[in-house]
Parts: structure tokens; sequence; C-alpha cells
């Protein structure tokens, strides 16, 4: 049994966003300074989005934390190539390789079901005479 406190009542979260909307409203107090402040903050970002020195600087950054990325990556696989552990890459691409294998053999057990079924349906028709069928005979023309 659950304890009485672990779940919310149905109308909190109601009772949570009702709250919210009178407190964004822009008929009340609160609201009206929300909404001054959103349009600050908005006004702001579209100065930064459009400013050449900031977006050189955000790439920059950017640039510089993948780059720190891929070195802490290559670090990471060289340290765990010392130590003969497999990496996560190589790790995903036996993974791969198990899938495609698995598919393969799932294949031939099918085309084997095929073979199966044929040879139970040739037992099954009736043997053919005892006599066996005449040999047609080569003729020079048809070598």
């Amino acid at each position: 049994m659950t304890a009485p406190d672990s779940r919310p009542s149905p109308g909190l979260l109601a009772r949570a966003l009702k709250k919210v909307g009178q407190l964004t409203s822009p008929e009340t107090r609160s609201g009206q300074v929300f909404a001054k402040a959103e349009r600050g903050l908005t006004q702001v970002a579209a100065r930064l989005a459009e400013s050449p020195t900031f977006l050189r600087v955000s790439g920059g950054l950017m640039r510089r934390g993948f780059t720190e990325q891929i070195r802490r990556t290559s670090m990471m696989e060289k340290t765990l190539h010392s130590l003969r552990v497999p990496t996560a890459s190589e790790v995903e691409a036996l993974r791969d390789q198990l899938r495609r294998m698995g598919d393969q053999v799932e294949a031939l057990g099918s085309q084997l079901e095929h073979v199966v079924e044929l040879l139970e349906r040739q037992e099954q028709q009736p043997a053919p005479s005892s006599t066996p069928a005449p040999r047609r005979r080569r003729t020079p023309s048809s070598r």
C-alpha cells in the first residue's frame, strides 16, 4: 500500500495551474510585472541573436566545447584500449554485427524450412512406375 503523501490529490495540479494563471494574468499586478519582464527579456534575446559579437563568441565557445568533448572521448578510448577493455563504439559495432548475423540465421532458417517442405511434398507424391524412362540419344547436331 502506498503512503498517503506519495501521490498528489487529483485537484492539486488543477489548483496549481489556476494559481499560475492568476499570477500571470494581465489583469493582476503580478501579471503586469510578468508581461513587462517578458517583453524586456524578449528584446534582450532578440538583440543578442542579431549581434555578430555574441554569435562569434557563442560559436567559439560551442566549438571549444565540442573539441574538448572529442578530445575527452579519444583519451577515454585510448585508456580503455590500453586496459584491453572494449569501447562503447566497439560494443555498438559488435551489437550491429550480431544483429545482422541473427537476421542471416533467421533467413537461413526460413530457407531451410522451405526446402524441408519441398522434400516432404516430393515424398508424398506417388512413386513413378518402376520402368525407367527411355533415354534420349544425343545427336551430333545437339552437341
